[in-house]
């Protein structure tokens, strides 16, 4: 009997199943058919294109971040930082730290501790690299065309222009073809398979592997489709035809780093309107799961372990109500790490060393979700029989109680049906169709995370008193 080729394996499996998170990078690969585009639920995934005559043997499954077949975190991890401290959640890593940048108006105009735009800057100025690849915001003030790319940047000055976080997603094929071409020493941004799949592909690619000097780490709870901002900016009077722009992290003076404002901007006139993440329908719980793609429920990797240098939020009581923000910074490369501590002695940047439990702390919910309630998720997979990209996490690893067991599947139920109500209301013209469609299912699914917040906060408090009683 003929063995599939890969080609048709990927797509049976990866695409098929909905597991394609539209990296592009099987597109990049000569011999490849596949193509990339965004489809009517406002996620990049790949297609096969009719028209190209493609190579029956080429080998595409090794570096598809979600193949199952590619190598995982942890075998890059020892390819890439043999040397590092080794940790299951972290990977493989020298530092750890939280802190900010002091220099100029990076902390103010990035994310959390603006780390992400400054290394891109201090990299180009300290011509340890020629060219700096990040997200942009839409440059056209056109409506009709994805509201962020990858740029690529020269002028260190010039990096601010970048964008805060981008919740929005992107691809990475154009930004390859750039690499192949332009010779010279680049880093990148990305979230964690982004840069999975570039080391995937720098594995077998010599000029990517050559060129590619540094990468740039995102911590990440999971992307969300090109439909959530425009479900954003039509909550705040902005219809999708009409959206050019979109700011998922304003920042407020008075209030603590975790309050995140939503900026949008329309074609019809120069307003900017905005509302705290709170105040807009499914923004509430950033882990709900409204517009979240499939395969993120099928990632097991929190904070970025093939990056040389990861950067999140540092969600932790000691730095949270700092409303100019705090980054956590897991460091694996040797350059970068002497680099920081360059730095800090120019006073440049500001810098805590914090155990790997904190940074654990810091993302826990993240954790909490990409092990056990992975686990759960492949259990059901299982069952089902049904098939599901090999893991680092096991079926039923975890004893999950049946609380959680509902929260997990009650975020894949609005996860899917986020993007079926919203594709609905885009058709029928009418932003109530979502929200009327979205409205028990949400309640349903806060009801339920909140009895376990309760749950959990008990049992702290529990803890807590029986550690003071055995003191005395």
């Amino acid at each position: 009997m003929r063995t599939p080729s890969e080609v048709l394996t990927l797509k049976e499996t990866v695409i098929d199943g909905n597991y394609c998170i539209g990296c592009g990078i099987c597109t990049t690969v000569v011999g490849s058919p596949f193509k990339v585009k965004m489809d009517e639920y406002g996620n990049y995934v790949a297609y096969i294109d009719k028209m190209i005559n493609y190579d029956e043997s080429v080998d595409l499954l090794d570096v598809c971040p979600f193949s199952g077949v590619s190598k995982n975190e942890d075998d890059l991890g020892a390819i890439l930082y043999p040397n590092n401290q080794m940790d299951s959640c972290l990977g493989n890593y020298l530092k750890c730290y939280a802190g900010y940048v002091s220099y100029d108006s990076f902390r103010e105009k990035g994310s959390s501790g603006g780390f992400g735009k400054w290394l891109g800057y201090i990299l180009l100025k300290e011509r340890k690299i020629d060219y700096f690849i990040q997200l942009v915001p839409n440059e056209t003030q056109r409506s009709d065309v994805p509201l962020f790319n990858y740029k690529v940047f020269e002028n260190p000055n010039e990096v601010l222009a970048g964008s805060r976080s981008s919740y929005y997603p992107s691809t990475l094929g154009s930004i390859i073809d750039h690499i192949r071409s332009v010779e010279g020493r680049y880093a990148i941004t990305g979230i964690p398979c982004f840069i999975k799949a570039l080391r995937l592909l720098s594995l077998k690619d010599s000029v990517v592997r050559e060129r590619l000097k540094y990468t740039v780490g995102i911590v990440c709870g999971g992307m969300k489709s090109a439909n959530q901002s425009k479900m954003i900016g039509w909550f705040l009077g902005v219809h999708p035809s009409n959206l050019t722009a979109i700011d998922f992290r304003g920042k407020l003076d008075d209030k603590p780093a975790s309050h995140k404002v939503y900026k949008v901007w329309s074609n019809k006139d120069n307003l900017v309107r905005s509302k705290v993440d709170k105040e807009i329908f499914g923004c509430e719980d950033y882990g709900s799961g409204f517009f979240k793609p499939h395969a993120c429920d099928y990632c097991d990797d929190v904070v970025n372990e093939t990056s040389d240098i990861s950067i999140g939020d540092a969600w932790l009581p000691k730095y949270v109500n700092d409303s100019k923000g705090t980054s956590i910074l897991v460091v694996r490369n040797k350059e970068i790490l002497s680099l920081l501590q360059e730095q800090m002695t120019v006073n440049a940047i500001f810098l805590d060393e914090i155990s790997k439990e904190d940074v654990i702390k810091s993302q826990d919910g993240g954790f909490r979700h990409r092990r056990e309630g992975l686990s759960y998720r492949i259990a059901r997979k299982e069952k089902e029989g049904k098939w599901y990209p090999q893991k680092r996490v096991e079926a039923n690893q975890n004893k999950i109680t049946k609380k959680r067991q509902r929260i997990y599947s009650l975020r894949e139920e609005l996860s899917l049906l986020s993007h079926m109500a919203f594709l609905e209301a885009l058709r029928q013209n009418n932003l109530n169709v979502f929200t009327s469609r979205m409205k028990k299912p949400l309640k349903k699914y806060m009801t339920a995370r909140r009895k376990s917040i309760i749950h959990r906060l008990a049992k702290k408090i529990y803890g807590v008193s029986l550690r003071v009683f055995r003191a005395h």
